[in-house]
């Protein structure tokens, strides 16, 4: 019970963080416009199945928060659905402390900058923006014993009014009170009654001990930072024991030692018997089910404006695991390490997004394993391309990732990503994204300064022969810089305004439009290697232009940084730092880079 307390107690510090965040006494003045018409605060109000939280509302100081400008989305619970709550936790209306009334409209209600979710834009898994209590509300659908469709909150709160359009923002009526998990990993396996197994390996592997924290106790913001604290996350994939006893492994006194010896096969026989240790089997078994990011089933995979249609269904995202340097392949449609015949490993969709106070669990309907041997030769010896943003687990935890930030954009200190990303004093790093430009997964970092010098912490590819490259789009303004892989200088530097004008009219670069050519392109593209550049790829799409791939795009470009030969597992290290001397507005596009096998250039395709 000492974990829960301590779970129990980071959420309280988090409430006290946000309740200083979002109380209306501190927002801008430019946000204290307030409605003359139905708010969400007077839609509670006035409708009276809801007078009961309308009085929380009052308590804990939010009816002036929600009666002004914003995008709100409400699920408020009904009278009953609170004198139910009453009743299960053995206390009266009149014996509610008001930190509990806050903790139940902080709960159901979410604040966003740009939108409110209707029912239009639910899906199996998360809402992208977390409520006011700083937690993700998980949707979920099902029917009912008429046969009807109902859509749950948190799994257990079923929305009977849905869609109630107020002046600034919408309200979902549901019939129970939402309450997100105070529990940590272990107390919700153990709890669970279909992860017996699993709860018994995961504590046994001392992972635990380290999945507990809610917040980096050890992040300080910057001052004037949008960011106060720095907040953790995982998520972990469990086969159920169904799954495991239709591998011969049964909880029983001897279920360590059985799952060791299982996991033998693909881990190894290093120190057996120290399940603690991470060379150990069963340690490994455990660590490569784990993500240090939590994400929903529907937050695996980027599903915005800018992938072409084409490609949807054959997005994809590479995330590193808690196996040391050990990566996990998930594609559209949340298939797990793919391989060339179609085999992967796949979700009970119905049973996962299971809520954790700092995380996601999700339940495995077959076996998941590093073969080293499959992940080698077949699923990971492909492209890889990933985005900046993707490497850090901090922007996915703090829910900077694929968030539309527009020309008003963020930022975070050099520290703030821990091992994954730094920049140097001389630096101003620029967060932000949009749908109407021209970037993969529509996010981008730009870093300027007049000695701007940043490190990205890359994937951990698998021992082999790779081609490296840089994706970004050409500008007046952007600027030189020398690059580095893994601290050894690559090339020249390079000058990111060559092709701004239009690649097509620079012979640095030697750009043709595939219609304007005989073969489609494919001499131009032999020529452009020779230059050292690429088109950029069909799969990423643009409304610019009239829309278009960006390869049709002759300012969006990949700049071709080298040949290498990696001898074991580990990360990599990409470096730029500024060569130019035009002045201090000069600026470095950091949109993804991309790993390539060496073998595979001669048929690599345009996607």
């Amino acid at each position: 019970m000492k974990t829960k307390k301590h779970v129990f107690g980071a959420w309280l510090f988090s409430i006290a963080l946000l309740c200083a965040s979002c109380n209306s006494d501190n927002l801008k003045d430019e946000a204290m416009y307030t409605f003359t018409g139905e708010t969400v605060a007077s839609f509670c109000k006035n409708t009276p199945q809801l007078s009961m939280f309308y009085d929380m509302m009052e308590a804990c100081g939010a009816v002036r928060l929600m009666s002004i400008y914003g995008h709100y989305t409400c699920f408020p619970p009904t009278n009953q659905a609170i004198e139910t709550y009453l009743a299960e936790h053995g206390m009266t209306w009149e014996e509610m402390p008001r930190e509990v009334m806050q903790k139940i409209v902080y709960s159901c209600t979410i604040r966003n900058e740009m939108q409110e979710f209707g029912t239009t834009d639910f899906v199996e898994g998360s809402l992208s923006s977390p409520s006011l209590a700083d937690r993700f509300i998980i949707i979920s659908f099902r029917n009912n014993e008429l046969g009807q469709r109902e859509i749950l909150v948190n799994k257990t709160s079923v929305i009977e009014s849905p869609d109630n359009e107020v002046h600034n923002g919408v309200v979902h009526v549901v019939d129970r009170v939402i309450e997100p998990s105070e529990e940590n990993f272990l107390q919700v396996l153990s709890a669970h009654g279909s992860f017996d197994i699993w709860a018994r390996i995961y504590e046994a592997s001392g992972l635990d001990a380290g999945m507990n924290a809610l917040y980096d106790e050890s992040y300080v913001p910057m001052e004037g930072s949008a960011f106060e604290k720095c907040k953790l996350g995982w998520t972990m994939f469990c086969e159920p024991d169904s799954v495991l006893l239709a591998e011969g492994l049964q909880l029983s006194g001897d279920t360590l030692a059985a799952v060791e010896t299982f996991a033998r096969r693909w881990y190894g026989n290093e120190e057996l018997g120290n399940y603690r240790h991470e060379s150990n089997p069963l340690n490994k078994f455990v660590a490569y089910h784990i993500l240090n990011r939590q994400m929903s089933t529907s937050s695996f995979i980027y599903t915005g404006f800018t992938t072409a249609a084409s490609y949807k269904t054959k997005s994809y995202e590479y995330y590193e695991t808690m196996l040391r340097h050990r990566l996990m392949e998930i594609k559209a449609g949340n298939l797990i390490n793919t391989q060339k015949d179609g085999r992967s490993v796949t979700l009970d969709e119905a049973s996962s997004n299971i809520d954790v106070a700092n995380g996601f669990i999700h339940s495995l309907e077959n076996l998941l394993v590093y073969d080293e041997e499959i992940m080698v030769s077949d699923v990971l010896h492909k492209r890889i391309r990933f985005d900046f943003y993707s490497i850090p687990p901090q922007l996915t935890n703090n829910n900077i990732r694929w968030q539309l930030l527009g020309s008003t954009g963020t930022t975070v200190s050099s520290d703030f990503c821990g091992e994954y990303f730094w920049y140097n004093t001389g630096s101003t790093l620029t967060l932000w994204a949009s749908d109407d430009w021209t970037n993969y997964q529509a996010d981008e970092m730009l870093i300027s300064g007049p000695m701007y010098d940043f490190k990205l912490r890359m994937l951990p590819v698998p021992p082999g022969n790779y081609e490296i490259r840089l994706g970004y789009r050409a500008e007046a303004w952007r600027g030189i810089a020398q690059l580095f892989i893994d601290g050894q200088i690559a090339g020249i530097p390079v000058d990111l305004t060559i092709g701004y004008n239009g690649a097509q009219n620079d012979p640095r670069i030697g750009y043709v439009h595939d219609e304007d050519t005989r073969d489609n392109g494919v001499e131009n593209d032999k020529i452009m290697r020779n230059h050292g550049y690429m088109k950029a790829p069909n799969s990423i799409y643009t409304g610019q232009e009239g829309g278009k791939t960006l390869r049709d795009m002759s300012a969006c470009l990949r700049i071709i940084i080298g040949q290498y030969s990696f001898d074991e597992y580990g990360p990599h290290e990409f470096r730029a730092k500024n060569m130019d001397d035009k002045g201090g507005g000069r600026e470095f596009h950091a949109d993804y880079l991309e790993y390539i096998p060496v073998d595979m250039l001669r048929d690599e395709d345009r996607e």
